[in-house]
């Protein structure tokens, strides 16, 4: 089993559409794929389940049957027993999803406490640290799954940061626009820190926490150039092909050379690039309606789409090949 981030602090990147679509066709791969809703805006929660379904699950989160990833960790947070085993839902066959909370946000407020105590060898602030990888790790075993898909929320924070240092593989999306390019630096010195921290607090623990607490060597597999716009041929709009000749470089001086400094095994490869996956506008919305994957709306939509339907499938394969491909699954 291989854990899977879509990281970047920057919003509106596209970090949910591919979670889901990726996954989506992971599975037509015939991999099996738990997707963990770590984002308390619970956007891919929200994507698959009704509202009524939603207000009901986030409701009840917090009492002792409660359903969601906070539900899981609360526990733990609490200081009162181990992770709760809670149940995924199942999208279909061989695709899965552990719902997210907007009580992650609790979660989030606990972490700095546990990062510092984590440095003082605390067996308390291990654990807070821990609970997240040990509750989706747990689930996905439980379901047999090959790949656990990240979803996170666009920030350098705490939560992002343990994910972070549980994914065994990371992928940068990048739009294209000036502050996605800009947005490549902090996501380069953010990793760096957080997996050189990591090392030290790895270190100071014993052989036997060792073994329990986080890996911390999440390895780079590339970026995907997302949510791209054909350019519409107006002078102010600068084309694709023109962010795509910054992005490259970008890529490479402020994420590859700043990981390989740490440990080349984080960038074992020698094309940074995965994808690019173009904005396919209103199928987006369309698509979760269906709470389906916009390859999959053929027949649910107008036919005046399935054009635009068969590209998506076609990208999203693709991207979902190249992933499978470099992480060897």
């Amino acid at each position: 089993m291989h854990t899977l981030t879509f990281f970047n602090h920057k919003g509106g990147v596209g970090k949910t559409t591919l979670t889901l679509n990726v996954a989506d066709m992971l599975v037509d791969l015939g991999l099996r794929v738990l997707m963990i809703d770590a984002d308390p805006q619970c956007n891919l929660t929200s994507f698959y389940l009704t509202e009524d379904e939603l207000d009901t699950l986030l409701g009840e989160s917090d009492d002792v049957n409660g359903g969601t990833l906070w539900s899981a960790i609360k526990p733990v947070v609490d200081g009162k027993g181990p992770i709760k085993q809670i149940d995924a839902y199942e999208i279909r066959s061989g695709l899965y999803l552990c719902p997210g909370d907007v009580l992650l946000a609790d979660y989030e407020e606990e972490l700095p406490a546990a990062w510092t105590g984590s440095f003082a060898r605390k067996e308390r602030d291990y654990d807070v640290m821990c609970a997240l990888s040990r509750a989706v790790r747990e689930m996905g075993e439980r379901y047999n799954v090959d790949i656990v898909m990240y979803d996170i929320g666009p920030n350098v924070g705490p939560l992002n940061r343990a994910v972070l240092l549980d994914s065994d593989f990371f992928a940068t999306p990048v739009a294209a626009d000036l502050f996605s390019l800009r947005a490549l630096s902090t996501v380069g010195r953010s990793a760096t820190r957080w997996i050189t921290d990591w090392k030290t607090i790895r270190g100071l623990a014993t052989p036997d926490n060792q073994k329990t607490l986080l890996h911390g060597n999440p390895v780079y597999l590339g970026y995907i150039t997302s949510a791209y716009k054909v350019s519409s041929g107006r002078s102010s709009t600068r084309p694709h092909e023109y962010w795509e000749s910054k992005i490259a470089p970008r890529v490479s001086t402020r994420v590859v050379s700043a990981l390989h400094t740490i440990d080349p095994a984080l960038v074992p490869f020698s094309s940074n690039k995965l994808a690019s996956i173009k904005d396919f506008h209103s199928l987006s919305p369309q698509a979760q309606d269906f709470g389906l994957a916009i390859g999959k709306l053929r027949g649910k939509v107008n036919s005046g789409y399935n054009a635009q339907v068969a590209e998506a499938a076609d990208e999203f394969l693709g991207l979902a090949n190249e992933i499978r491909s470099r992480m060897n699954v």
